[in-house]
């Protein structure tokens, strides 16, 4: 299909660390067609160079197997080396972009300005299905895929992805892709719960889960600035985002004089959507907060509905003198970032994240 050209790529980590990574899978597509594929194994960044006994499992890599390969940092041009000025697809492109902010930035090296786009929200607009995870959406497609968590096969499977989505619809262009929204049919089946077989009050094993999750805290609201477009807002977030972690979210919310919430409720006044979603239809975004979102909003409640470009734009507005900040040339791109953070610490913690991700739009 000619005119189809992005870089696919794909990321896998040693521990619960984003930064740890330690492969690296890429696939370049050039006109509708897989033209390069790459991949490498490095030792994570230092401090970040420790295998956890889940990641193993998961994906096979040990720290002995890396143990004589080149760091992250030495790695790295490699990679940007094959992907140049191509647009980048990842599977959960939040969790990739992010993971490589943070390698990027323990080693000491600038992140590139790539423009991600996510293969996984695009799914979601395009098909119906019980589950958007990578086997789930390549089965769905018709693609051949039987390696998952081998960075070589995730990011050819993301690529094939794209490249199907693009045949379904007729398109050559990737921006067009991502503005579309197909109509998809209902679900009519969904595979039953089974039922549960143990006595009634007999103890269940807990469960567990492969990647440990960070236990948020919710933030004391700090923000006293009633001009702040956030100021008094409810804010849900659902998906991750690239440029920092649901934590530091909550907490530059909360600066700003806005709540953070788990749920979305009939206070909630905010919906932020990460996983490299853009637009502002809830509907288009298949997680039950969008779906509740769209639901309350057909009912007459306002809720805005954000992506993470507009939410990082709203975290820095202000009125007077700092807003003047946010048209600032990337000059004086530190001197903006204070400014935009209003010298709050929460905000700070941030600052450097949400200017790179303003800079690279």
């Amino acid at each position: 299909m000619a005119g189809l050209s992005f870089a696919a790529i794909d990321v896998e980590t040693a521990n619960s660390s984003r930064g740890s990574i330690c492969a690296v899978g890429v696939t370049v597509v050039r006109d509708g067609r897989r033209a390069e594929e790459a991949s490498w194994l490095c030792r994570p960044p230092a401090g970040l160079d420790f295998f956890n006994w889940h990641n193993i499992r998961v994906h096979g890599i040990s720290a002995a197997m890396v143990a004589d390969k080149p760091e992250f940092a030495h790695r790295w041009p490699e990679v940007v080396g094959l992907i140049g000025d191509l647009p980048v697809i990842a599977h959960n492109a939040g969790f990739d972009s992010g993971a490589i902010r943070e390698a990027c930035a323990r080693s000491g090296i600038h992140p590139p300005t790539w423009t991600y786009s996510c293969s996984l929200a695009l799914a979601r607009r395009h098909l119906a299905l019980d589950s958007y995870r990578l086997p789930h959406v390549a089965d769905a497609l018709g693609i051949d895929f039987t390696n998952h968590h081998d960075a070589a096969a995730d990011a050819a499977a993301a690529a094939d992805i794209v490249i199907a989505l693009a045949n379904r619809v007729g398109t050559d262009s990737l921006a067009a892709l991502e503005r579309m929204i197909v109509d998809r049919p209902l679900r009519t089946e969904r595979t039953p719960r089974p039922l549960r077989t143990e006595p009634i009050g007999a103890e269940r094993a807990p469960r567990r889960s492969w990647f440990a999750r960070e236990e948020l805290v919710l933030p004391t609201v700090t923000g006293t600035d009633p001009s702040h477009p956030l100021y008094g807002e409810v804010i849900v977030f659902t998906g991750d985002l690239a440029a920092m972690t649901r934590q530091q979210a909550w907490d530059a919310i909360a600066a700003c004089g806005a709540t953070p919430a788990r749920n979305v409720t009939r206070r909630t006044t905010g919906l932020v959507i990460g996983d490299g979603f853009r637009g502002g239809d809830a509907a288009a975004f298949t997680t039950s907060k969008a779906r509740r979102v769209a639901e309350l909003r057909i009912r007459g409640q306002r809720i805005e509905v954000m992506d993470e470009a507009v939410f990082v734009a709203s975290l820095g507005a202000r009125s007077g003198p700092a807003a003047a900040a946010i048209s600032e040339p990337p000059a004086t791109a530190a001197i903006a970032s204070e400014s935009l953070t209003g010298g709050d610490p929460a905000l700070q913690a941030v600052g450097s994240d949400v200017t790179r991700l303003s800079a690279d739009g």
